[in-house]
């Protein structure tokens, strides 16, 4: 089909489809048969879209569904900061929408959704696959709920349209694909690790929010106490006891 006027930073590529099984999977797909990194896939419709832990990501009309292929020259445990970096892009482009002040409402939950008011409005999703010899490729998946959102969800969920902001899929990519360029650029492959973990932290919850943490077979209470220096989850319980979060559901009180 073919392509939306939709600018890109220089030295990234789109490729559009009509309907995907999922981005991320068309992206590593491409990455098995030797895609460099840099390439933008977007679909306008996904058969099995996914997000963290194989749920399902209910895909609906409108809404934008896309995934950048990187091939970053990192150490393997630094690779699942690239969630960070994908929220703080996705935060970025919605802010950036010029129908009015949003700000104050959004905020960053770790460690891959972004909220309106404390309910989802779009969530990151990171696949990577590893192949001898070569770079690795990773998937980085992002959903907004542009015009519609799923009524039946582990999590309370909203959409721009219902707060009466007007937003084309193709809008919202060229924002998110220039804010994923600047935040790589600070990331780093890394190196800057530091600088995203701050400005995460400063879109992220406010400090001391009650939360409730769910793991497979249990479940924590406590406050936010922001993220360490490798990017997991500080939960702050009542007795003062500092519990790191590296997996998990995070559930605002």
């Amino acid at each position: 089909m073919s392509t939306p006027d939709v600018l890109l930073p220089a030295g990234y590529r789109l490729c559009v489809h009509e309907t995907l099984d999922s981005t991320n999977s068309e992206a590593l797909r491409r990455a098995g048969a030797g895609e460099e990194g840099g390439l933008w896939v977007w679909a306008h419709s996904q058969k099995t879209g996914r997000g963290r832990l194989g749920r399902r990501w209910v895909s609906l009309a409108g809404n934008l569904f896309a995934t950048l292929l990187l091939r970053p020259n990192c150490r393997q445990m630094h690779m699942a900061q690239l969630s960070l970096v994908a929220g703080l892009a996705l935060h970025d482009a919605v802010a950036g929408l010029a129908e009015r002040d949003i700000l104050p409402h959004l905020a960053l939950k770790w460690p891959n959704d972004l909220l309106h008011d404390g309910m989802k409005l779009g969530g990151v999703l990171l696949e990577s696959k590893l192949s001898a010899g070569s770079v690795p490729a990773v998937a980085m998946g992002v959903g907004v709920n542009l015009a519609a959102h799923p009524d039946v969800t582990d999590y309370p969920a909203t959409d721009l349209a219902r707060h009466g902001i007007s937003a084309t899929p193709a809008r919202v990519l060229e924002g998110l694909a220039a804010a994923c360029d600047e935040w790589l650029g600070v990331w780093n492959d890394g190196s800057g690790f530091a600088h995203i973990r701050e400005a995460w932290m400063a879109r992220s919850l406010p400090a001391n929010a009650p939360l409730q943490v769910k793991l497979t077979d249990s479940a924590s209470r406590g406050i936010y106490g922001g993220l360490d220096e490798d990017g997991a989850l500080i939960l702050i319980l009542d007795d003062g006891t500092k519990k790191r979060i590296t997996t998990g559901d995070v559930f605002p009180l």
